[in-house]
């Protein structure tokens, strides 16, 4: 691991992707535990957080292609972390 640069964004990208799994986790748990949350409204929730993802990443993919990439991760990273 001698870039430094590769190692942050390494380090950044884990760190990022264990918070999106626990997050991922803790929402219907809490759902389940703390709202009484039945198996049909547990679903309806996993839905409705990926629905708009499916909805906008394609078109928001090609609409970034034309744009410089590190601008685009630093700004998408700054999303992510405000979910």
């Amino acid at each position: 691991m001698r870039n430094g640069d590769f190692l942050r964004l390494w380090s950044g990208q884990t760190i990022s992707q264990f918070g999106s799994q626990i997050s991922g986790l803790a929402l219907p748990l809490l759902a389940i535990l703390v709202l009484d949350a039945s198996a049909f409204e547990v679903a309806a929730l996993g839905v409705a957080e990926f629905l708009p993802f499916i909805l906008f990443s394609l078109p928001a993919g090609a609409w970034v292609d034309r744009l410089r990439r590190r601008p685009i991760l630093i700004v998408a990273d700054w999303g992510g972390a405000s979910r």
